[in-house]
């Protein structure tokens, strides 16, 4: 008799379902590409340096959200490291150059 007997098929779809999600976690901790440019350098650097002067801000035991439903100038800085993801990914389209695996930050001190 197979593996699942009569409910083979549902283990081989979870299975399936199973090696693709393992296969995007490999890809997610595969290091990111280096830059296509010292222009484009520059950029994930700034993005870095921000999301660490806001994580600066966050006090001990408060989550980033809650943070900055306390404090406007946190959630004005939050808004602007999204533009300038924005931006990142806009100036990579027009390179010609999918946005995709480069979507990864590491907080820098600031």
């Amino acid at each position: 008799m197979s593996q699942g007997g009569k409910h083979g098929h549902t283990i081989r779809r979870l299975r399936r379902r199973i090696d693709a999600v393992l296969e995007q976690e490999r890809e997610h901790r595969k290091p990111p590409p280096p830059p296509i440019s010292p222009e484009h350098a520059a950029i994930p650097d700034r993005i870095e340096r921000a999301m660490g002067v806001i994580l600066k801000q966050v006090p001990e035991g408060v989550d980033l959200e809650q943070a900055a439903d306390q404090n406007p100038e946190l959630a004005n800085a939050g808004a602007r490291i999204l533009v300038l993801i924005r931006e990142e990914q806009d100036w990579l389209a027009s390179q010609g150059v999918g946005p995709r695996p480069f979507n990864r930050y590491e907080p820098k001190p600031y």
